[in-house]
């Protein structure tokens, strides 16, 4: 068998070199442009495919949250509306007249014999705190200044 011999290859002009060059950067950058392109457009399909279900699942949540706390808020009112029940019960029970009267008996209290009608001063209001400028008094009330 003859061993294959290394073929020089033909060194390319400067000039073409240079082209040579300008043309792969320009493919790669095509061809980086080409993917972003198309992983945007992917992108943008998957988005426009998923935004309305995760919609609906935003307000589904939202309307199952609004409900429990509805019901959260309609037990207790009702348990409120037991306990006023109870202490309005409790109320009536301590302002009774024969439980007020067993007090009065054990605390050796009873009627007063005589009714004294006292009448009361009438309370002193205080002078009003003069207000305005204070060298130009008489003006204030002149020009009815607060």
């Amino acid at each position: 068998m003859i061993a294959p011999q290394a073929i020089p290859s033909p060194q390319p002009a400067p000039r073409q070199t240079e082209r040579i060059r300008t043309a792969t950067r320009r493919r790669t950058r095509r061809s980086r442009r080409r993917n972003t392109v198309a992983f945007a457009r992917i992108a943008a399909i998957v988005g426009v495919m998923v935004l309305p279900v995760m919609l609906y699942v935003m307000a589904t949540a939202n309307l199952t949250g609004l409900s429990d706390s509805l019901a959260r808020a309609t037990h207790e009112r009702s348990k409120l509306q037991d306990e006023t029940l109870r202490l309005d019960d409790r109320i009536a029970d301590l302002e009774s007249r024969d439980r007020l009267a067993t007090v009065a008996a054990q605390l050796h209290m009873h009627d007063p014999r005589a009714f004294v009608v006292v009448n009361l001063p009438a309370p002193v209001v205080p002078a009003p705190v003069p207000h305005g400028i204070a060298f130009l008094g008489a003006a204030s009330s002149w020009f009815k200044l607060p």
